[in-house]
Formats: structure tokens, C-alpha cells, sequence
């Protein structure tokens, strides 16, 4: 028997606390970034608000339950040109394997930036160490970009 997963829009009021076990799973096992619950609740509630970022929010489900969830962010570099950059979906380690929560969370966000506001590309974050993201992205088409993203702190 196949479960079937939905992709859905995030709603604050009834996905939140679904949502953190997610994330705390997900910082723990997955994220190339570290992050807490508070900043990301933070993140959620202002995205929530902004009509720009609203949609931006989806979540898979499987048998009514979360267990996947994807945004991007859209940026105007200096050039005045739009970016946007599709974020490494979150998913728990045990729930996600041969499920392609991420691969349908990522195509319903291409399509909702392609229809929606238009834009052509967009960019994703994976490195070289993540072997299972960069083998869903060659899946979906994605090439490496001739940009790499350095860091320094300062």
C-alpha cells in the first residue's frame, strides 16, 4: 500500500508544534546551519505576516501528520536583480528516507516561484558533503554553479 503525501500551505495556528519537533530533530541531525526554536519561531511569525512570504511556507503530510517543511527566501542583490534561494527542506532522519518528501516540497516551491513571481532560477545551498540532497537536485536538473559561497569570520 503507498501513502500518499500532500503538499499543503503552512498554517501558523495549527502546524507550529508539529513543526518544532521537525525542526529540533532536524537541527540535531541534518542542518549544515545551527539555529534555535526561538529565531526560527521568529522567522515563522513574521513570515506569516508578510503577504510576500506567506505562500512561501509549505509542508508535506502524510495521513494528515507534518513531516516535511520548505520555504525560500527572495533577496535583491546590489545589482537590483531578484534571487531566490530555496532552503534545505526540513525533515525528521528517520521519516524522510525513500519517502521524496523533499523532491515534492522542492517542485511545488519551483513551480509556485516560476508561477507566482516569475522568476526563471533559483538557487539552492548543498554542500559537497551532503550526498543525498546533491542526488536529489541532479534529479531535478540542477547543475553546480559557477558561484561558490565563501565565509570568514570576523
Amino acid at each position: 500500500m503507498k501513502i500518499l503525501i500532500v503538499i499543503d500551505r503552512y498554517d501558523p495556528r495549527s502546524d507550529k508544534e508539529a513543526l518544532k519537533e521537525i525542526f529540533e530533530d532536524f537541527i540535531e541531525n541534518k542542518s549544515y546551519f545551527f539555529s534555535h526554536w526561538n529565531k526560527f519561531e521568529e522567522e515563522l511569525n513574521r513570515r506569516s505576516l508578510d503577504l510576500q512570504y506567506r505562500n512561501s511556507m509549505v509542508v508535506a503530510k502524510e495521513e494528515g501528520k507534518i513531516i516535511g517543511f520548505g520555504t525560500y527566501t527572495l533577496f535583491r542583490d546590489y545589482l537590483g536583480n531578484d534571487r531566490v534561494v530555496i532552503h534545505q527542506v526540513l525533515t525528521k532522519k528517520e521519516e524522510s528516507f525513500k519517502k521524496g518528501i523533499e523532491e515534492k516540497i522542492v517542485r511545488e516551491l519551483q513551480l509556485y516561484i516560476k508561477r507566482t513571481l516569475k522568476i526563471d532560477k533559483v538557487y539552492y545551498i548543498c554542500p559537497d558533503s551532503d550526498s543525498a540532497l546533491r542526488s536529489l537536485l541532479i534529479k531535478l536538473g540542477v547543475k553546480k554553479s559557477k558561484y561558490i559561497w565563501y565565509e570568514y569570520d570576523i
